[in-house]
């Protein structure tokens, strides 16, 4: 009994055994095995596959004296947008004390009128107006070289005309902003007494007055040299003065003038009388046109 127990033990535990070692196969034979070439070894290549994004978008909006910058995620993108405002910028005028310059012509009216030709003339201002003030003082200085009528060479040279003028400048309020902000354009009104040196300047006795009729002088128009008025009735060479002589006038007239800044470009005209005093002459005008410019 004894022994048939011992047979069917060692006959289970061959079993066991059996079977473990048929397990065992069975795992062994799922397992790789490597191959490999005789005297190399093949290792395999290592794969990297690298992913960078790198998004974002960058609008940015420019304004006076600040920057805002906005990102957002996307592609890269920059845009810029300016704004422009349009500030309307106003001219600082100034007004006060001013120099100016001119020049233009200047044309002999009344007994000076035929026997003197249109000449050029050139003037100094020196004035005050102020801004906003209507009224305004002027101190101005010209110099004429009147053309020589060929018909009165004989009297001498080329007439010469000194002038000074002490005038009020009344500033007129119509269109004062008439070319806009910028520019103030100014009618204006002068006028006021005068002083004028000549020499050589041809003037016309008065013959058309019954009363005082004073034939003589030079030539058709009776012409003799202001200033050697006492012996009319001499002619030619014996009338011809190369002195300086003087008269006391006055002056009228008007101009436009344009104020920017500190400059004022203005064109005016005026009207300047003045006689021998005596009664052989008529009155004696000289209008002299002055386009030029005063500096504040």
């Amino acid at each position: 009994m004894l022994n048939r127990n011992a047979v069917l033990l060692a006959a289970g535990a061959a079993i066991l055994t059996l079977d473990a070692s048929l397990a065992a196969a069975q795992a062994r034979s799922t397992k790789r095995i490597p191959i490999t070439k005789e005297g190399a070894t093949t290792t395999p290549a290592a794969r990297v596959d690298t992913v960078t994004v790198t998004s974002y978008r960058t609008d940015t909006l420019r304004l006076p004296g600040r920057t805002d910058t906005l990102r957002v995620a996307g592609p890269t993108t920059i845009v810029h947008d300016t704004v422009t405002q349009t500030i309307p910028m106003t001219a600082r005028h100034v007004g006060g004390l001013y120099l100016g310059i001119g020049a233009g012509p200047n044309l002999p009216f009344g007994a000076i009128r035929t026997v003197n030709e249109p000449g050029a003339v050139g003037q100094v201002n020196l004035g005050w107006q102020g801004l906003n003030s209507p009224l305004g003082i002027r101190l101005d200085g010209n110099w004429t070289q009147f053309a020589q009528n060929a018909d009165y060479a004989l009297l001498g040279d080329r007439p010469h005309m000194i002038q000074g003028n002490g005038d009020l400048r009344l500033n007129l309020p119509v269109f004062n902003n008439f070319l806009g902000s910028s520019v103030r354009m100014t009618p204006y009104v002068i006028g006021g007494g005068s002083y004028l040196r000549y020499k050589n300047l041809r003037m016309k006795l008065d013959t058309e007055d019954g009363a005082n009729n004073n034939p003589g002088g030079y030539g058709p128009q009776h012409a003799v040299i202001a200033g050697n008025d006492n012996n009319p009735t001499n002619t030619g060479s014996q009338l011809s003065d190369d002195a300086w002589h003087s008269s006391w006038g006055w002056n009228a007239g008007g101009g436009l003038g344009f104020h920017a800044g500190k400059k004022e470009v203005f064109v005016e005209a005026r009207g300047v009388h003045f006689n021998r005093n005596t009664s052989r002459f008529t009155s004696s005008w000289s209008v002299p046109i002055i386009f030029g410019i005063n500096f504040f």
